[in-house]
C-alpha cells in the first residue's frame, strides 16, 4: 500500500504529465502537503533517494515557468472540493479548463 506522501507525489507527477501533453506554458501547482512541497522544492535533487521526487524535480527544471506552492487545505477550497469529488465519482479522470 502506498503512503500518503507517495500518493500525493504520484498525483503531482501524473498531473504534470497531463499538463505537458496539453502544452501549458505557465503552471502553478497547489498542494496542501507541506512535506511534499518541501521535498520537491529541495534545491539539491541528487540528494534525495526518491526517484519519484527526482522525476518531478526534473520536470520543474525543464518547465521554467512552472511552480509549486504549499496552500493549506482550509484556504484552497476548490482543490479540496475536487479531491472530495473524486472519492464520490467512479469516473477515471475529469479535466477542467479555466479560460
Amino acid at each position: 500500500m502506498c503512503s500518503v506522501v507517495a500518493t500525493e507525489l504520484w498525483g503531482i507527477l501524473d498531473g504534470l504529465h497531463i499538463l505537458q501533453k496539453q502544452g501549458y506554458n505557465e503552471v502553478t501547482i497547489h498542494s496542501d502537503s507541506l512535506e511534499v512541497v518541501a521535498a520537491i522544492s529541495n534545491n539539491k535533487p541528487k540528494r534525495t533517494n526518491s526517484a519519484l521526487i527526482r522525476r518531478i524535480q526534473q520536470i520543474f527544471v525543464n518547465e521554467e515557468k512552472w511552480s509549486l506552492r504549499y496552500v493549506p487545505r482550509e484556504t484552497n477550497k476548490i482543490a479540496d472540493a475536487l479531491a472530495k469529488m473524486t472519492l464520490l465519482n467512479d469516473e477515471v479522470l475529469h479535466m477542467f479548463d479555466d479560460p
